[in-house]
């Protein structure tokens, strides 16, 4: 969600936009390097995960697949994510990045979870899931 960390993986953003996905949840349950938590969501009926909606060129995948480390940690699926907007806007197509492989018991670094926290902050994400990405990352 992160404007300088989307940009430094992908230099050409088209739009950007607050969006949300129902019925999936973020954790911190992929095992990244120095044996932290890294983000992941997953389904999870009820909930919803809010995040940015980038539109970028179909070339970027590339560099965002390299840079997630396709297929080996995490795999790219389509979803349908609802923009925020008011009037409401209809659900659209985007890829999302799901963890191949998920561990128990792991808390993100300080600086993965305030990058994600500034992420929130900047795209005015509801002050309700500031709280629940706390929680999920076990600092509430």
């Amino acid at each position: 969600m992160n404007r300088a960390q989307m940009r430094s993986r992908c230099p050409t953003i088209l739009e950007e936009r607050p969006a949300h996905l129902p019925n999936y949840e973020l954790r911190f349950n992929k095992k990244v390097r120095g044996g932290s938590g890294g983000p992941n969501i997953q389904p999870s009926q009820g909930n919803t995960v809010h995040g940015v909606l980038y539109k970028i060129e179909e070339t970027a995948f590339r560099m965002l697949d390299r840079y997630e480390g396709v297929p080996q940690h995490y795999r790219r699926i389509e979803v349908k994510v609802t923009p925020d907007g008011d009037p409401p806007v209809q659900p659209v197509p985007a890829q999302i990045y799901i963890a191949t492989k998920v561990e128990k018991g792991l808390r993100p670094a300080p600086h993965d979870l305030n990058a994600i926290l500034e992420g929130a902050g900047e795209h005015n994400l509801p002050e309700a899931y500031l709280v629940e990405i706390k929680e999920a990352a076990g600092v509430a």
